[in-house]
């Protein structure tokens, strides 16, 4: 739309919608008449040429302009893209809706564009809410389907009344797929085929609070590069142009295929292609260690290189900690390449993966009630539903390729969550919830792990709370509400200066130099993780297994190391690298021995020495130098015995 002309017609369209049908016309006002159409010069956009625009035709014997003048403006818009080819059929985009032209009928069908943007491009639209599948669809009638689907109306009287006022709706928004109050209750929204309807209960533009309004889909759907709508269908024509004789008139070629496309109809599909509200409950995974592998920072050009330093050892699984905020760079707008490259990379040696997935971006964060996270690299979002949705995006896109993710990071510290008291655990849980259903939606193969808290022996909410006592508190919460959405839970055993078969008041590699408290508290010591699985047993939470999301020991002897460990990480100076060879050895063959519901053990960490400094605390646990040569580590690790238990690596 022009500048100045843009908001006009928003308000126009906004008003139209308690107003009785607006009849299309192409008078001065709106553009250009044609011979067989119009110009609709209105659309034109920012450009040097004020006669330009959009035109709608009967070009090449299809009259779309014929059929769009016997349709209500106020329910499709003005156009926003010439037409263009969308596998085989021919399409054109208006402000609402996309129109698609079937010779077989000599007519035209609504395109179903939130099904193919999910299904097809694994995205979601801002304040639309998740598309969803209901189970009871499996097998029924259409026309049970479609009474299953309008039972989702009931959520919202005003916008039921609104969307069946409307007596060709199936055709026009096509069914009902799911109802979700947005934005801490500001915005109600139900999400069609084709169509999302919403009420704002705050003030927002081109729109009354309290009233029913449609959103414009297709004009979200053209701000994202060749997502249905092709660069080429989205420049305005001039007059010249429009005027061009028949069948000459500009038709875009199709988008490029980045992913598989669907075909597009413009019937309801009775099954939607996503899953949403109905998940898979957790697998009882099967016992046994079967998962050797190591965290690192893979997200490098040298990935490929980092891949066969991992299989070169005999490891099988690789981690990687995604940080939400660096993927998902605005609302709904994702830069996937580093991670792409590391799934390639890992793929193609035979690893399996684990995503870890952290630190919310800012966007999504409450600057009112939380104002110390804006701005910094820490924090969960305000809405959990946001997770629910990047979840889902992400196990989409990786779908088959990553075997498990792992719903946030010790989040009994106040830097990775904000201060733990009052809702902490409610909100943690509802944050897990989302998470999981998000995963399962994208990939309901994928195992979902119950983010790790850390080990502190600290309990101030304004620091930390002891990693037992909030998994105590985490699954107490509204009668073990969690148990519902985690199929593994996380540890993190810390070892520092105590050797693997340590334990409180009998620390026996520990000695008066190293000691420094770092052995006065019983998570200190490797075996806390059986403590951490008893408080889940204790709960009457059963299946479940553990996974060592993160251990290891941390040395600042050998090459490169740096005088002093980092503050907080003073027992560093404490073991030699061939301690810390030794332990890692230890520690496999000890819970090999020990417990059969340990099924993964990911060491911390590969290359961090490549990534920071040697004063940084991450440095001192690496098993590779920053030149990517072995520490003794490495090469201990590398000669070890990794038996595999019945049943599969990715468990």
């Amino acid at each position: 739309m022009r500048t100045l002309s843009r908001g006009l017609v928003v308000v126009l369209l906004a008003l139209a919608l308690a107003q009785p049908a607006q009849a299309v016309e192409c008078g001065a006002s709106e553009g250009k008449a044609l011979t067989g159409g119009c110009l609709f010069t209105i659309t034109g956009g920012d450009t040097a040429e004020p006669a330009d625009g959009f035109a709608v035709t009967n070009d090449s014997g299809i009259p779309l302009w014929d059929f769009y003048k016997t349709l209500d403006l106020q329910k499709v818009g003005y156009p926003i893209s010439q037409r263009f080819d969308y596998k085989g059929f021919t399409v054109q985009a208006f402000q609402k809706v996309m129109l698609q032209w079937k010779p077989a009928k000599r007519g035209f069908d609504w395109l179903n564009t939130l099904d193919i943007v999910a299904s097809d491009f694994g995205m979601n639209l801002q304040n639309v809410p998740a598309h969803a599948v209901l189970a009871e669809d499996q097998g029924a009638t259409f026309e049970i389907i479609k009474q299953n689907h309008l039972r989702i109306l009931d959520k919202n009287p005003t916008i039921k009344a609104a969307f069946l006022a409307e007596p060709d709706w199936l055709n026009l928004y096509g069914l009902p797929i799911s109802y979700e109050v947005l934005g801490n209750g500001a915005l109600e929204a139900l999400r069609a085929q084709r169509m999302v309807f919403e009420i704002w209960r705050v003030p927002a533009p081109g729109t009354t609070v309290g009233a029913v309004g449609r959103q414009n889909i297709p004009d979200k759907v053209k701000k994202f590069t060749n997502v249905i709508i092709p660069e080429a269908a989205k420049q305005p024509i001039t007059a010249a142009q429009a005027s061009a004789p028949a069948g000459q008139l500009p038709s875009a070629a199709p988008a490029p295929s980045g992913s598989p496309s669907p075909t597009p109809s413009g019937s309801p599909s009775p099954t939607p292609t996503t899953t949403g509200t109905t998940v898979p409950a957790p697998r009882v995974l099967p016992k046994g260690l079967r998962g050797y592998g190591v965290q690192g920072e893979f997200r490098r050009s040298d990935a490929g290189t980092l891949g066969d330093l991992v299989a070169g050892a005999g490891l099988n699984w690789v981690k990687q900690q995604v940080p939400w905020k660096e993927v998902e760079n605005l609302p709904g707008v994702y830069n996937w390449t580093p991670l792409d490259n590391l799934v390639q990379s890992m793929q193609a040696r035979g690893l399996n993966i684990l995503f870890s997935v952290v630190k919310a971006p800012d966007f999504y964060k409450d600057p009112k009630t939380d104002p110390a996270k804006i701005g910094t690299t820490h924090g969960p979002p305000a809405d959990p539903t946001k997770l629910r949705s990047f979840m889902r995006d992400l196990a989409t896109r990786y779908k088959g390729r990553v075997q498990a993710y792992e719903i946030w990071n010790e989040e009994n510290l106040e830097v990775e969550w904000g201060r733990i008291e009052g809702s902490a655990y409610a909100d943690f849980v509802a944050l897990m919830k989302n998470g999981y259903t998000g995963a399962k939606e994208g990939d309901p193969d994928a195992i979902v792990i119950l983010g790790a808290p850390t080990p502190t022996g600290v309990n101030n909410p304004a620091i930390a709370i002891d990693d037992l006592e909030y998994l105590k508190k985490l699954f107490a919460h509204n009668g073990g509400e969690i148990r519902d959405y985690f199929e593994a839970l996380g540890v993190h055993p810390n070892g520092g200066p105590n050797a693997p078969d340590d334990a409180l008041g009998n620390a026996a590699h520990s000695n008066a130099t190293c000691n420094s408290g770092w052995s006065t508290h019983a998570s200190f010591f490797f075996t806390r993780y059986k403590a951490l699985y008893q408080a889940m047993l204790d709960a009457g939470i059963t299946g479940k297994t553990i996974w060592f999301t993160e251990f290891g020991w941390a040395t600042i002897s050998g090459p490169g190391a740096p005088p002093a460990p980092a503050i907080g990480y003073e027992y560093a100076r404490c073991n030699t690298e061939q301690d810390q060879a030794a332990f890692f050895v230890r520690a496999f063959e000890k819970v090999r021995s020990e417990t059969d519901y340990v099924t993964h053990m990911i060491i911390w960490n590969l290359n961090f020495q490549q990534v920071v400094p040697n004063t940084d605390e991450k440095w001192a646990f690496g098993i590779v130098r920053s030149d990517l040569s072995p520490r003794p580590a490495y090469t201990a690790l590398q000669g070890m015995a990794k038996p595999q238990p019945a049943g599969g690596v990715a468990g």
